[in-house]
C-alpha cells in the first residue's frame, strides 16, 4: 500500500481513512507493507510492516535530472501544503528534519516514486494498492516491476480539489494512474462519474466504496471563543476554507439568517488561502460580530465543536464524499450538507440543498435553529447512518476486490 499520509500524520482526512482501513485489513489477517514518504513521528499499528519511503538511498546523479520545480501541493495550493509542513513543525513532529515533507511536492512525489520502484525489487506481495494521485506513479512502477494488479484508490480529483480549474501536470498523474490500474476504487458515485467523464475510463474498471468512521468519541475541553452563551444558537462550518468548500456561500446565507435570529453564531474551523477574503466578506455583510474563524482545531476540539453546534453545514461545491458530515452525525449534530457531495448518497437523515441556492440554505438553517422538535429528530435518526456505515463492511469490499484480482491472476 503506497500512502502519502497515514494518522496521526495528517492534515485532511486522507491520513485517517488511510489508516482506518489498513487496521481493519490487518485485522482480517491481510499482510500490509504500507510506504509513506517520510516518517517524522513513530506510528504504532500492531502487525503493520511500516516503511519510510526517505530511508531508502537514491542515485542523486540520476534522480537529479528528473526533479522537477514545482510549489504543487495535493491540497489545492502551495499555501496548504505550507500550512501542513508548519503545523507538523508547530507540534515537534520531524523537528529534526528541516524540510519536513519538503517544500517541492512535485520533486517529492518523484523521490518517492523512484524508491518505491527500489523497494519493491525485493517485496513479496499479492495486490498493489495506492492512495490518490501522489502515489500513482510509485504504484505503476511497482506494477511494472512485480507484474502484480494494480488498485488505485481515488478519494479525490484534481477536479474537485481545484473547483474545476485543474492543473496539467497533476491531471498527467491522475490520468496516468487510473489508466494503468487494474481497478479503480471511487469513494462515491459522485467521484466514479467524474472519473468516467473528465478521464474517459470504463465504468465497469471503476468500484465504489464509501468511506466510513469510526465511532469512539474522544472529551476535552472547548476553547472560549467556541463556547455558545445561554441563548446562542450555532452554526458549525469545518473544512479547508478553499473555493471547493463553499464557505462563502454559507456567508451569504448567514446575512439572511442573522436578519431573523440575530443571536445566531456563524463558526468557521479551519484554514486556507480564502480566510481573508471570508474575513472581508463578513465585514461587508454586515456581520462580523456573528461570524468566528478559529483556526485549526485538533480532533477532540472538533469533536466538541460538534457538540457545541445546533447544525453543521457542509456547504461544498464539489465533495467527493466529506466525511465531517459523518463526524457531526456521529456527535449528535444535525447535518446541511451540498447535494454536490458524495456524503449525500449514503445519508438520509440529514437537510439537503444545492450548494448555490443561497435562499433554500438560509431557510433550512432557520428551520433548525427555530424549531426544536426538527433539531432533535435530525439528532436522534443521525445515528442511524453513522451506525449503517462500518469501516469493517467497508473494508470487506475491498477485501473482495483484491480477491477478484488475485483470482484472474492465477
Amino acid at each position: 500500500m503506497f500512502g502519502w499520509e497515514l494518522a496521526p500524520i495528517v492534515y485532511g482526512g486522507l491520513g485517517v481513512v488511510c489508516r482506518s482501513i489498513t487496521e481493519r485489513l490487518i485485522q482480517s489477517n491481510i499482510r500490509v507493507t504500507y510506504v509513506i514518504p517520510k516518517l517524522p513521528v513513530p506510528i504504532d499499528i500492531p502487525n503493520l510492516n511500516l516503511v519510510n519511503a526517505s530511508e531508502i538511498v537514491l542515485d542523486e546523479k540520476m534522480f537529479s535530472k528528473l526533479s522537477i520545480n514545482s510549489t504543487l501541493t495535493p491540497y489545492v495550493n502551495n499555501e496548504s501544503y505550507t500550512q501542513f509542513v508548519n503545523f507538523l513543525r508547530k507540534n515537534h513532529i520531524g523537528e529534526q528534519n528541516s524540510d519536513v515533507y519538503g517544500m517541492d511536492l512535485f520533486t517529492e512525489v518523484e523521490r518517492y516514486s523512484y524508491r518505491a520502484r527500489d523497494l519493491v525489487k525485493s517485496a513479496d506481495f499479492d495486490v498493489i494498492h495506492c492512495h490518490d494521485w501522489m502515489t500513482f506513479k510509485a504504484g505503476v512502477f511497482a506494477k511494472q516491476i512485480s507484474g502484480k494488479p494494480l488498485v488505485v484508490h481515488v478519494h479525490a480529483t484534481e477536479y474537485d480539489r481545484s473547483a474545476g480549474n485543474p492543473n496539467p501536470a497533476v491531471l498527467d498523474y491522475e490520468r496516468f494512474g487510473l489508466e494503468n490500474a487494474d481497478k479503480i476504487i471511487a469513494v462515491s458515485n459522485f467521484t466514479k462519474d467524474k472519473i468516467v467523464e473528465k478521464y474517459n475510463i470504463d465504468p465497469s474498471k471503476i468500484r465504489v466504496v464509501h468511506n466510513a468512521i469510526e465511532k469512539n468519541i474522544t472529551n476535552s475541553s472547548v476553547r472560549p471563543e467556541m463556547t455558545k452563551q445561554k441563548d446562542e444558537k450555532m452554526v458549525l462550518f469545518l473544512g479547508r476554507l478553499t473555493i471547493a468548500k463553499g464557505a462563502d456561500y454559507l456567508l451569504q446565507a448567514a446575512q439572511k439568517v442573522i436578519k431573523i435570529v440575530p443571536e445566531a453564531k456563524f463558526v468557521f474551523v479551519g484554514k486556507g488561502e480564502m480566510i481573508k477574503e471570508l474575513i472581508d466578506m463578513s465585514i461587508e455583510l454586515g456581520i462580523s460580530e456573528n461570524i468566528v474563524f478559529t483556526g485549526w482545531l485538533n480532533h477532540e476540539q472538533v469533536d466538541q465543536a460538534y457538540k457545541q453546534a445546533d447544525l453543521f453545514v457542509m456547504p461544498s461545491i464539489t465533495e467527493p464524499f466529506g466525511l465531517t458530515a459523518l463526524e457531526a452525525m456521529r456527535n449528535g449534530t444535525p447535518v446541511l450538507l451540498s447535494r454536490q457531495s458524495g456524503v449525500s448518497e449514503v445519508v438520509q437523515n440529514c437537510l439537503k440543498v444545492d450548494f448555490w441556492d443561497i435562499d433554500a440554505m438560509a431557510n433550512k438553517i432557520l428551520s433548525v435553529l427555530r424549531y426544536q422538535p426538527l433539531q432533535e429528530t435530525l439528532r436522534e435518526n443521525g445515528n442511524h447512518d453513522v451506525n449503517h456505515l462500518s469501516w469493517e463492511s467497508q473494508t470487506s469490499k475491498i477485501i473482495d476486490l483484491y480477491n477478484e484480482l488475485i483470482t484472474d491472476e492465477y
